[in-house]
């Protein structure tokens, strides 16, 4: 299940795009809010007017974030006209994915979480000149000697997570009777241009979905996206580039459950599962036909070899079941060295395929026979992906599994005894991987995401308890520039994430 990108290819359960993720360049983030205040009522009012760019800020993200991705909250606002200070007492909280103040997700940087005064304070109520009181210090930002609240020095502010209040003065004279001003708030993020927010989307099912994949491809001069999940009772969903719906492949597949799913650049679409199924389309999803399958044991992933032909597929499933096509629709069995079932298949090329499974399985093809692989571990192997480098040469592969298993080899890349065991930082089992070497997910039970930011792995927030089974990604072809991470579980759940 490979698709190449000049950098990266992502495989086995996990989809990709021809401009995969890159590295992010500087782990900070940045959100642009104005906040109002007023003298008279005793008041001070946050929102976002804008999201632009910061000039000569030198990061990657910045982002109008008030009530999306931070949210400043006074309280105790009061006005001294005897000393003339309006003060108000300020707190920050973390409305991302990601924890703030550190870049891996893991240690807390030094730099805390600034929220410093872009603009301002300006009169536009009154007369006369506020200034900032109190500040924790000055520093350039987007100015030189600019203003600043300092928080969560030294400490990570976790997702959701609220900042101590800080108590916010400004001089102020007794002619004035409003003011506003412009905030960032800057912070260290472990992956600042990755995703920042998950949304669940409405469900279109209540049954349980296990595999997705969203691919943009070319017929032609005309761009497609085109994604497809499939899961329990014969459910079929599909994307057009903006809208998940059910799907009628008017196949009697009703009392089949569907396990994994796989899609080539030229438009076919496969579908696994129960007692030997495999569901065919040789024209994106246009019309369905079942293919003839010589075992009857329940299949559970697909994968074809990379390129937009995608002749040479690969299904594996219960008991070690291994089915090869070289035209891509005549499967026959191969010999497997081993019985233990195989839940995922991938490669990166017809003579450089992988399969694994059940208590760390692990099986290469040459392009003439399958051998064992000592992969190190005895945990279930559930996804994986991998990656070149621009000459093609393979770099890396990961494995995840139960127990919060990750697994990596590099040199020899997939050989017995090359791979490591990394930290995972959960001990939740882990179903579904993809992404690129500095911009890495995996998904799995109770709504767990880790990321991997090419330094270390660390807890995203997903907002389900959803047991997450795959993730895939992909360029959306109407937003240049914009990747969309789509996981799917439980329940008919469905996330949307975007970078």
């Amino acid at each position: 299940m490979y698709r190449a990108s000049p950098l990266v290819i992502v495989w086995l359960v996990a989809a990709c795009s021809d401009s995969g993720p890159t590295a992010p360049r500087a782990p900070e983030f940045s959100a642009a809010i104005t906040c109002q205040a007023s003298v008279t009522a005793g008041t001070v009012t946050c929102g976002s007017p804008r999201a632009a760019p910061l000039p000569g800020m030198g990061r990657d993200v910045t982002l109008g974030g008030q009530g999306t991705y931070v949210q400043l909250t006074s309280s105790g606002t009061a006005y001294n006209s005897g000393t003339q200070v309006f003060q108000t007492d300020v707190t920050v909280q973390n409305l991302i994915v990601q924890p703030m103040n550190s870049a891996d997700g893991l240690t807390a940087d030094a730099g805390g979480i600034k929220v410093f005064f872009n603009t301002g304070p300006t009169v536009t109520g009154g007369t006369g000149v506020v200034s900032v009181k109190n500040p924790d210090g000055t520093a350039t930002f987007t100015a030189a000697n600019q203003p600043y609240y300092l928080y969560s020095a030294g400490s990570l502010l976790a997702a959701g997570g609220t900042t101590a209040s800080k108590t916010w003065q400004f001089d102020c004279p007794t002619t004035v009777t409003q003011f506003q001003f412009t905030m960032f708030v800057t912070t260290k993020l472990p992956a600042d241009q990755s995703v920042l927010l998950w949304t669940a989307l409405t469900s279109l099912t209540t049954h349980n979905l296990h595999s997705v994949r969203v691919q943009s491809f070319s017929t032609g001069f005309l761009p497609i996206l085109s994604g497809w999940a499939v899961g329990d009772a014969g459910t079929v969903l599909h994307y057009d580039g903006s809208t998940w719906s059910s799907f009628d492949t008017k196949r009697p597949i009703g009392a089949i459950n569907l396990y994994g799913v796989d899609a080539t650049g030229s438009g076919a679409v496969y579908a696994v599962g129960d007692n030997g199924t495999i569901l065919y389309s040789a024209d994106t999803g246009t019309t369905w036909s079942f293919l003839s399958s010589p075992v009857f044991t329940t299949l559970f992933a697909v994968g074809h070899v990379g390129g937009s032909g995608g002749q040479h597929v690969f299904i594996v499933g219960e008991q070690g079941v291994i089915l090869h096509a070289t035209d891509g629709v005549t499967f026959a069995s191969q010999t497997n060295p081993a019985t233990d079932s195989l839940f995922i298949t991938g490669g990166f090329a017809d003579t450089n395929f992988f399969a694994a499974g059940h208590a760390g399985t692990g099986l290469r093809w040459n392009n003439v026979t399958w051998s064992s692989v000592n992969t190190g571990t005895a945990a279930s192997l559930h996804a994986g992906g991998g990656a070149t480098d621009n000459t093609g040469l393979v770099t890396d592969i990961w494995l995840v599994g139960t127990g919060g298993t990750i697994i990596h080899s590099t040199s020899p890349v997939g050989a017995s005894g090359s791979w490591s065991a990394l930290t995972s930082n959960t001990t939740a089992d882990l179903f579904g991987m993809t992404g690129g070497p500095t911009d890495l997910f995996a998904v799995g039970a109770s709504g767990t995401i880790q990321h991997y930011n090419g330094v270390a792995w660390s807890p995203m927030a997903s907002g389900s308890t959803a047991a997450l089974s795959d993730i895939t990604f992909d360029a959306n072809i109407a937003l240049p520039g914009v990747i969309e991470y789509w996981a799917v579980g439980s329940g008919g759940t469905i996330l949307h994430g975007t970078r």
